[in-house]
Parts: C-alpha cells; structure tokens; sequence
C-alpha cells in the first residue's frame, strides 16, 4: 500500500520537478477517403452494342459512397414517372388502378450496400435492393471508373455470354 501511496506522488510531482512526460504517441492517421467518396447524381447514360442509347436528360437520382458503403437510386428513363388518379377503393384495387401504380413504381431502382475499389475497378455488394435479384447477383456489380474532378464514369459491361455492349454512366459530384 506503501508503494503505491509513493508512486501516485511521483507521478503527480514529476511534472512539478521539470521532468517531462514521456511522448504520447500520435493517434493513428486516418486512411484518406476513397475518391468517389461523396454525393452524386447521374447526368447521362450511354449504352453501346445492340440496343444502343444515349439519356442526356436523366430522371432524378442520387448516389451516395461513404465509408465502404453506398446507397444507389434512380428513376430509369428520360421522361418522368406517370402519375395516377386515386384509387375509389384503396383496399380493393381495380386491375386498371394496379397496373398505374405499376407503371409508376416499376421505373424507380434501388439499392444500398456495400463497394470497394481495387486500381480503377469499383465492386459494388448490394444487401438490399427494389429487385430481389439485384441483391442475390453473383457475382457481384463491377465497373471500371474514371474521375476527372467532379466528374465520375462508371463503365459496365454485358456479361459473358451476352451480346456485346457496354454502358457508360457519367455522374456529378453533388457534395
């Protein structure tokens, strides 16, 4: 009890006698975030190969990768969502009033999960998605990107044993 009575005061008056403490070492310096960490918007959409198109006017979206993560939505198209009339009985849908919800729902995608980068090669893992297949694809989503500021281009490419294309997706960092 002694002992440590004694050490307690040395350690308290070790400053007071002008001795220093030993150096604290510097906490670990963080991994700088990844380049495509940020807030983004799709701003076109070309595809080459069979069903060739370019979407200059994209629908609403927003694409968020942070921290290993990322959150994916959209709405696919060039023109906006169609709006329907509200149901005359909303627990008892007609086929016409189901097949407008349809319409109006089927456009949108999305998905969250999440990414890693190796070189230029992006690696996306959805965990939850709109499309229950987009969630058990294997393998996972891959695409090539290019960064030129605050410009992203995600390249995909068909997959083997599907007729060659390739679809070059350009977003805009939004924050």
């Amino acid at each position: 009890m002694l002992h440590r009575a004694l050490l307690a005061i040395l350690l308290v008056s070790v400053p007071i006698l002008g001795c220093t403490q030993a150096a604290t070492p510097a906490p670990a310096q963080e991994e700088a975030a990844p380049p495509i960490e940020g807030v983004w918007r799709i701003t076109e959409i070309v595809t080459t190969g069979a069903n060739a198109a370019t979407n200059s006017s994209p629908q609403p979206s927003l694409v968020i990768f942070t921290r290993g993560h990322y959150s994916y939505l959209s709405v696919n198209g060039t023109a906006a969502r169609p709006e329907f009339a509200a149901a005359k009985d909303p627990a008892k849908l007609t086929d016409a009033e189901k097949i407008a919800r349809f319409e109006q729902w089927n456009p949108f995608g999305a998905n969250s999960g999440t990414y890693d980068l190796n070189g230029t090669t992006l690696t996306r893992r959805p965990i939850v998605a709109k499309n229950v297949t987009v969630m058990t694809t294997n393998p996972p989503i891959v695409a090539e990107f290019t960064l030129n500021g605050d410009t992203l281009v995600l390249i995909t490419k068909s997959a083997e044993g599907q007729p060659a294309s390739e679809t070059r997706t350009t977003l805009t960092r939004v924050a």
